[in-house]
């Protein structure tokens, strides 16, 4: 059961982002990439294709981080490490290791 998911919030708790929080946006093996956090330039070339012509120059983007840099924030806004355990209907639930209350 994967610790750390899609749309889940999380503090980054390592590296020159630490301490900033932000919403998951992929979540790849070991490297999460969260929204607004880690932001590098990327230097594109523009290029046609058969959907039209994409735009080159410099852009944006987030660059993923790696999983053990973050913790989830759980429901009452704290920084917390995962553990998981059955559920009534027989699946695995993640649960906040803090207040031991659902995520």
């Amino acid at each position: 059961m994967p610790k750390i998911k899609k749309d889940d919030t999380v503090l980054v708790i390592a590296g020159r982002e630490k301490g900033v929080t932000g919403k998951v946006i992929h979540v790849d093996g070991s490297r999460v990439t969260i929204e607004g956090v880690n932001r590098v330039k990327r230097h594109t070339r523009e290029q046609t294709g058969e959907k039209g012509v994409k735009v080159g120059g410099i852009i944006t983007v987030e660059a993923s981080l790696h999983i053990s840099n973050v913790m989830v924030v759980d429901g009452e806004g704290q920084a917390t490490r995962v553990g998981s355990r059955v559920g009534d209907d027989g699946r695995n639930v993640r649960i906040s290791r803090r207040t031991g209350k659902d995520i």
